[in-house]
């Protein structure tokens, strides 16, 4: 019996005990010796008529269920008397079977000493132990407690591959995930100097419209978009231990982003389609009830993006044919985990579903191949057939489909370029939000930031006033023309400090951070430019403010420079074909659907 069966038979009994309220660690199911009493044998043997199933196969899986009631009962007693939790850690490691181990820990210490105590009994490295509760990555320097752990939980454990290729690979995308926080932080911290700019990077909508989003918000997704891009790359190279870790990092930073616009895109709801998946090809079964929370939440986000019956998506796209595949996915995962939560009938109907969506997307191969030879690659080839059947009519939805979002991009340009032209702080638009109320300063902040949108400046107003405060007055451009107000400005001691770890004399710290308004990037990039030279700041000569608008200027070309590099990582981490996840072959969903649709 295979693992799966197995896990299949187990299912069926607790359905049984639970039903005929069965308590497998009382009497007269155990016996004094331990070894397997008459009454257990004589209870697999009914249950093994009415389930139909070889009487050594229910007696040994009722002889596992009555051990784990066993353990658990004494378990729950071990932890009211002395406080220390029993946590079963299911440890998967690549090539191998999946194990699971019990591990006994009080719930106040931090996660890394259990993270440390699951290496020592591994006999791996503790860096190669990703832990995971509940859907979250456990840290290493908060207690279990505080992440929710109880006594009893049940953890899952993924080792990470150990060969010498395997370690630089991870080693390099792990790299390049700090190098994509990083980008993103240097990014967002001089969004001011981005929104004039059109070189750099704009997120569009699913029509090919440019988004405005506050700074914090816009760095959130960047960076939880290219986690994403980098966790379906694992799992298209079915390293799923690798991207469940990528995705539940994407996932932790897509939340930070609050912005309406997430509930007009599909990201969220794939993401978690994603997570998912990983579960299922982890044999996570432990998971079943986060895959389940996730897999709820996916549903209600493709209704939010799409409408009820994808009436928003037909009219942005013509067809709902290709999103099919999203929920030919979701019935699938919902199927499967409602099979291991043991709702058949519940399982049985959303796998129907899933097989119906299947046959729908299947495409005829030939066809594929002649679109590819029109210049389509495989993935366009298979969404034009799915959208419109035959290749004929496959080229001209594709070409049609090309033409609308260039001409969208081209129209949002020209919108940009009229705007920018008029100057996004224009007397009329100033005006316009003075009237509502807003002070001058304010209001211009705010337009800068909204690239000259009044609606967009209004809401920053509203949603995100923190982001109009410092990080505008302490803009580059602005410490050309010193005036009385950097003597207002006191240098935070704890900034002073950082600098002074870094290297950087305290008088020197202390005026970069009093000129660049206690900016601590900016501070740094006046002291890399040459701080020292102007750090008389009391009554500075013509020549001195010539020496300061000289060094601003090129710590302002460093910027930009810097800025470009961290644009062109992005970008690459991000793909060009923002559709390809609707195009998979489905040869894996299938094989997944014909495994279960066997057991029920």
């Amino acid at each position: 019996m295979d693992s799966l069966e197995h896990e299949d038979l187990l299912i069926k009994l607790r359905a049984k005990l639970n039903e005929e309220k069965i308590k497998l660690w009382e009497s007269p199911y155990i016996s004094d010796g331990g070894e397997i009493s008459e009454a257990l044998k004589e209870l697999a043997n009914k249950y093994s008529t009415v389930l139909n199933v070889e009487n050594d196969s229910v007696l040994q899986g009722l002889h596992e269920l009555q051990i784990h009631s066993i353990e658990r009962s004494k378990a729950n007693e071990e932890f009211k008397e002395t406080g220390c939790a029993t946590l079963r850690v299911k440890v998967t490691m690549g090539g191998q079977k999946p194990e699971t181990i019990k591990i006994l820990k009080k719930l106040n210490i931090q996660g890394d000493e259990l993270i440390n105590s699951i290496a020592e009994l591994l006999k791996v490295d503790k860096n190669r132990i990703k832990l995971i509760y509940n859907g979250k990555m456990i840290t290493h320097s908060s207690s279990l407690e505080t992440q929710g752990v109880k006594n009893g939980a049940q953890l899952l454990a993924l080792v990470m591959t150990e060969t010498l290729e395997q370690i630089q690979k991870e080693d390099k995308i792990y790299n390049e995930m700090k190098s994509t926080l990083d980008d993103a932080t240097l990014l967002t911290d001089y969004v001011g100097d981005l929104a004039a700019d059109e070189e750099y990077m704009k997120l569009e909508d699913q029509s090919g419209q440019t988004v405005e989003l506050p700074p914090a918000e816009k760095r959130a997704l960047l960076i939880g978009l290219a986690l994403h891009e980098r966790g379906r790359a694992a799992a298209q190279n079915h390293d799923y231990s690798l991207a469940l870790v990528l995705l539940l990092e994407a996932d932790r930073q897509l939340n930070e982003c609050r912005s309406s616009l997430l509930n007009t895109v599909d990201n969220c709801a794939v993401l978690q389609l994603d997570i998912a998946w990983c579960y299922l090809c982890l044999q996570s079964l432990s998971s079943a009830n986060d895959a389940s929370t996730r897999l709820t939440r996916a549903e209600k986000a493709f209704r939010v993006s799409y409408g009820e019956d994808h009436q928003r998506l037909i009219a942005l796209k013509g067809t709902n044919a290709n999103e099919r595949v999203l929920f030919m996915r979701l019935y699938l995962l919902q199927g499967i985990v409602a099979y291991h939560q043991n709702k058949r009938e519940e399982a049985r109907a959303l796998l129907a579903k899933a097989e119906t969506e299947l046959n729908y997307l299947k495409v005829d191969e030939a066809a594929v191949g002649a679109l590819t030879e029109l210049g389509w690659t495989d993935a366009q080839a298979r969404r034009g057939l799915r959208a419109a059947r035959g290749p004929e009519r496959a080229h001209a939805w594709l070409a049609e489909r090309a033409r609308e979002r260039d001409d969208a991009r081209r129209r949002d340009l020209r919108r940009r370029e009229a705007q920018a032209a008029a100057g996004s702080t224009s007397p009329r638009r100033l005006r316009a939000l003075q009237a509502m109320g807003y002070g001058r300063a304010l209001a211009a902040r705010a337009l800068r930031r909204a690239d000259g949108d009044v609606a967009d400046a209004v809401r920053l107003i509203q949603d995100a006033p923190h982001l109009l405060r410092d990080s505008d007055v302490s803009d580059p451009e602005d410490l050309d023309t010193p005036s009385s107000d950097d003597s207002l400005v006191e240098p935070d001691n704890k900034l002073v400090a950082e600098l002074e770890a870094m290297g950087y004399p305290p008088e020197e710290a202390r005026t970069a951070l009093r000129l660049s308004h206690n900016h601590i990037n900016k501070a740094v990039d006046l002291l890399v430019a040459g701080c020292s030279s102007i750090c008389d700041t009391g009554n500075p000569s013509t020549s001195d403010g010539a020496a300061r608008r000289k060094l601003k200027k090129e710590a302002k070309e460093k910027r930009k420079k810097e800025r470009e590099l961290a644009l062109r990582r992005l970008k690459s981490a991000i793909r060009a074909d923002e559709d390809d996840y609707l195009s998979a072959s489905l040869a894996e969903e299938e094989q997944f659907l014909t495994q279960y649709k066997s057991l029920i």
